[in-house]
């Protein structure tokens, strides 16, 4: 029972150990402030979703929408085919869906950016370690 005991207490401790030196790396303060950052300002995701409020909404036909998707030129598709959906012109239509292209563009290197900190970090660390630490430390934060 004692030797149990002695486990469960070198476990907890190097836990602990691991969490301090992770904590003063400066690839991990990278990547805490880089969730921390999409947590406390997520305009990209609002813009986003916005967009493709915006753009989905003008399609009154889902079968139109459907051909839309399929078409591999979009900005071709709606060049011919505005007058199919709810757009007051071709150049409405290709100027709010290159909004939504931007949106998806800037939410993509932020998912990028936190991926390629994530992959350097698992270099180094256990990737359990690295889901605790930042989910005690965002919690600490709150």
């Amino acid at each position: 029972m004692k030797n149990l005991i002695y486990i469960i207490v070198l476990i907890a401790s190097t836990n602990i150990y691991a969490q301090s030196s992770i904590v003063t790396d400066e690839l991990y303060l990278k990547y805490e402030k880089a969730n921390l950052d999409v947590i406390k300002n997520p305009t990209n995701g609002h813009n986003y979703e916005l967009a493709i409020t915006t753009f989905y909404s003008n399609f009154t036909d889902y079968k139109e929408r459907i051909k839309f998707d399929k078409s591999k030129d979009k900005e071709n598709w709606l060049n011919k085919n505005y007058k199919k959906t709810a757009f007051k012109s071709a150049d409405e239509g290709v100027a709010v869906y290159n909004n939504l292209l931007k949106s998806k563009e800037a939410i993509d290197g932020v998912r990028n950016n936190i991926q390629e900190i994530q992959n350097e970090l698992l270099k180094k660390y256990d990737a359990n370690l690295i889901s605790e630490t930042l989910r005690n430390r965002l919690k600490a934060a709150k």
